[in-house]
């Protein structure tokens, strides 16, 4: 725009962007967003102190021992960690099953042993009436 004197006049552009309809937008989301929150309810853990006579805990017969048969990898069997033969495998395994007939037969050979030898013992561990057999790394 000219104007008399030749010079140019900037007309300052005010234009002023009210806020008021955003912030209550946001104040409802936040009260719909407190209102409908589900809160957990914490629990404790019931925790018994200790007998005042010292006495210790009962030992509990629920849960079963296992049983242990190791081959290392010169295909040697360990029953709980007593060295034994192949041909001891069904007697052992046996003999621990009436004593605990719950009990599962655990064997851990070693990545160097013979598969048929894995496979032996567990036909023997079988064989004394054992059906669940569990082989680890």
């Amino acid at each position: 725009m000219k104007t008399v004197g030749g010079s140019l006049k900037k007309k300052k552009d005010e234009s002023n962007i009210d806020l008021t309809p955003m912030l209550d937008v946001v104040f409802i989301l936040l009260i719909f967003f407190v209102v409908t929150a589900s809160f957990l309810k914490e629990n404790a853990m019931d925790i018994e102190g200790q007998d005042p006579n010292n006495n210790p805990p009962p030992p509990s017969n629920d849960t079963p021992k296992n049983i242990l048969i190791q081959i290392d990898s010169r295909n040697q069997l360990f029953f709980n960690q007593e060295r034994i033969d192949i041909s001891a495998v069904r007697a052992r395994v046996a003999s621990a099953r009436a004593e605990n007939p719950a009990a599962s037969v655990i064997i851990r050979p070693d990545k160097q042993s013979s598969a048929n030898f894995l496979v032996e013992t567990m036909d023997s561990a079988r064989a004394a009436g054992v059906t669940t057999i569990s082989v680890m790394e």
